[in-house]
C-alpha cells in the first residue's frame, strides 16, 4: 500500500530524511518511534505530499511519485495520492465557524461533488463510529480535545480513504482524553484499515502494531514485530530511547 524508496528530505542544508526504504502492506498496522526530530513527521508529510521529498520516489495503492518527475506529473500524481489517504494531525485543525457534522462533510461535498443530503448521512455515520453522534450540531469550541480529535478521524474517513495517516494524534490531549482516541484508532485497526502512526504512546504501540520502525537522524535505525523491539533492541540508540521513554510519568 505505501512504498518508499530512497526518500530523502533536505530543508536547506539540513538533512531532515536520509535514503529512507519504507514498505506498509494493505491492513497492516506500523507504528514511527523515535526521538523529537528523527523524521518521523516529516516522512509522514512527504508521504501525503505535504512535503516534497528532494529525492527517491513514493508509491501509494499503486499511484507512482517520483522526484524526477516534472511539474505536471508531480502534480497529478501528489493529488492521486491524497485521494487515498487520510492524516490526522496533532493539532485537530477544525473549521470553528462549522458545526462539526458540516467539518465532517465538507471534504465529500467540496471535493467529491457528493450532494449535500448524502455527504450529511456519511458524516453522521461517522460521527456515531466515533462515538459523536450526539455532537453534530456543535461547534468545535464546545467539546474537548479529545471530542475534536476524533471528529478530526471522522472527517478524514470521510473520504473513504485507504490508508490512514496519524501524525501524534494524542500528544496535544490530557493523559485522560487519550484514551479515548486511541480506542477509536483500534477499533479501526480491527477493521482492517491500514495505518502508519506516528506517536509516543508506548503501551499502544506495544498493543496495536504489526511492526515497528524506530528513527534516529533521519535514518531508520531498526525495524521488527513489538516484541523485537520492546523486548531486545538491536541498537543502543533504541535502547536508550526505551530508557528514556520507561522514565516518563503516565
Amino acid at each position: 500500500m505505501i512504498e518508499a524508496t530512497s526518500l530523502s528530505k533536505q530543508f536547506d542544508h539540513l538533512t531532515v530524511l536520509q535514503q529512507i526504504d519504507l514498505h506498509v502492506r494493505s491492513q497492516e498496522i506500523v507504528v514511527l518511534l523515535g526521538p523529537s526530530g528523527s523524521g518521523k513527521s516529516t516522512l509522514l508529510r512527504c508521504i501525503n505530499g505535504l512535503e516534497e521529498p528532494t529525492a527517491g520516489t513514493i508509491q501509494v495503492g499503486g499511484v507512482q511519485w517520483d522526484a524526477t518527475m516534472n511539474i505536471k506529473q508531480k502534480k497529478q500524481a501528489l493529488k492521486d495520492i491524497r485521494a487515498l489517504t487520510g492524516m490526522v494531525f496533532q493539532s485537530f485543525n477544525l473549521f470553528p465557524h462549522m458545526t462539526v457534522l458540516e467539518n465532517v462533510a465538507m471534504a465529500p461535498i467540496t471535493v467529491k461533488n457528493m450532494p449535500k443530503h448524502e455527504a450529511n448521512a456519511v458524516g453522521e455515520a461517522l460521527l456515531a463510529k466515533v462515538g459523536l453522534a450526539d455532537k453534530k450540531d456543535e461547534y468545535p469550541s464546545r467539546l474537548s480535545g479529545g471530542q475534536q480529535q476524533r471528529v478530526a478521524i471522522a472527517r478524514s474517513l470521510a473520504m473513504n480513504p485507504q490508508i490512514m495517516l496519524f501524525d501524534e494524534p494524542t500528544s496535544a490531549l490530557d493523559p485522560e482524553l487519550t484514551g479515548e482516541v486511541l480506542s477509536v484508532m483500534k477499533q479501526l485497526a480491527a477493521e482492517g484499515m491500514t495505518m502508519l502512526v506516528v506517536t509516543h504512546e508506548m503501551k499502544f504501540a506495544r498493543e496495536i502494531a504489526n511492526r515497528i520502525i524506530f528513527m534516529s537522524d533521519g535514518v531508520i535505525q531498526e525495524e521488527g514485530t513489538p516484541e523485537q523491539f520492546f523486548d531486545h533492541p538491536k541498537t543502543e540508540r533504541a535502547r536508550k530511547f526505551l530508557r528514556q521513554m520507561a522514565h516518563q510519568p503516565d
